[in-house]
């Protein structure tokens, strides 16, 4: 299995998780021309995109043009009814899908999109219909693997680690640096909006990793660090901070990996035999 953020950051969220030719998206919050471009140096095109995740209903997570393509391409969206029903308040033209196979309802635990086993779990945040973190997970006769994305979490919700846990890769916000923050020119208001309810700091996700690691029978290959504030944090920043506290957990040999805005990050490929 392999996993790529095609972007990330209050301009637009995708990543795009595979194995061989069939493709699961996490998010849609740049165009369609943008991804189906950035899908193709993977060996990639939207014929191979098994379904949509969306995680909430802000725009930098789910573009309605771009929603309203993958629809037009028979591409099925996935969601908890929360968010897919904000989606059909919002846009006319998902309406018009609701109760066919193109809006699929993520009811269960555990749903199955394509070869993969995708997992919701609510993480709190000023979306309306909510928002869900997701763990994708590929299994087969010969091994398992598992990736999570939990994205635009306020604070971090007794039994997150636990979901996370034993992941081969790890998407996780690193949103801001409070200093930066306090000093930055953003009202009060939006200040306190994203230390309560909208982002995770570099330290707050620092120890949700750390959590994950103490939960986890084995460390992840990689932890990506998602939704970069452009005024309120640097990757450089970001990057340290996780750094330094898998050091303090003893797992320095676990990756941390920047994503960028308007660039995919490093593709990273996992696979975790059955006697490993």
């Amino acid at each position: 299995m392999h996993v790529c953020v095609l972007g990330s950051s209050s301009a637009g969220n995708c990543t795009v998780i595979w194995e061989e030719h069939r493709a699961l998206l996490v998010d849609c919050g740049f165009s369609q021309r943008y991804i189906s471009r950035h899908l193709r140096p993977l060996g990639l095109t939207l014929r191979e995109v098994e379904g949509v995740v969306i995680t909430h209903a802000h725009a930098d997570h789910v573009l309605p043009q771009t929603l309203v393509g993958f629809l037009a391409l028979r591409i099925p969206v996935h969601a908890p009814p929360s968010i897919l029903q904000v989606l059909a308040e919002q846009c006319r033209d998902v309406r018009k899908v609701q109760g066919t196979p193109l809006l699929r309802s993520m009811r269960t635990v555990s749903t199955e999109i394509g070869p993969f086993l995708v997992n919701a779990f609510p993480v709190p945040h000023d979306a309306p219909g909510g928002c869900f973190a997701y763990a994708v997970h590929l299994d087969s006769l010969t091994g398992s693997a598992k990736a999570t994305i939990a994205t635009d979490l306020g604070y971090v919700p007794d039994g997150l680690a636990a979901h996370c846990a034993n992941s081969h890769v790890l998407v996780v916000e690193s949103n801001h640096d409070p200093v930066m923050l306090a000093a930055s020119s953003r009202p009060d208001w939006l200040k306190d909006r994203i230390r309560t309810i909208g982002h995770l700091s570099n330290e707050q996700s620092g120890k949700l990793v750390r959590d994950i690691l103490a939960a986890s029978s084995f460390y992840p290959e990689a932890v990506m660090l998602a939704h970069v504030s452009k005024d309120c944090n640097t990757n450089a920043r970001a990057v340290e901070s996780m750094a330094l506290a898998l050091r303090d957990h003893g797992a320095e040999g676990v990756r941390v990996l920047e994503t960028h805005r308007h660039e995919p990050n490093e593709a990273v490929s996992c696979f975790r035999t059955m006697n490993s």
